[in-house]
């Protein structure tokens, strides 16, 4: 018996990056209809680890990625799919640091 068909939307954290190479990540709250662009980053665990305690603990709808080189090309792009608000840099999440 095989699992179910997953199917990855958008472009995930992590893909087609260069090892090291800095890039920008998107988080989204769908709760309040808004998304973040942070970074430049070289690695995304902090923030999906926030995202992650946000969905867990407080039972928020906050997603990270799709992620990019190019922040106002990754803006744009995520905006025209989702329809949702830009917001400031760390208004939606924070990791711990």
């Amino acid at each position: 018996m095989s699992g179910p068909h997953l199917r990855v939307v958008g472009d995930p954290p992590g893909s087609d990056r260069a090892t090291g190479a800095p890039f920008f990540l998107i988080v989204a709250d769908h709760d309040q209809g808004f998304f973040a662009v942070e970074g430049p980053m070289t690695d995304d665990h902090p923030w999906t680890n926030a995202a992650r305690q946000a969905r867990d603990v407080f039972g928020r709808r906050v997603s990270c990625g799709p992620a990019g080189p190019d922040r106002d090309a990754l803006a744009a792009e995520f905006q025209r799919a989702e329809k949702l608000a830009g917001a400031p840099p760390g208004s939606i999440v924070r990791p711990r640091g």
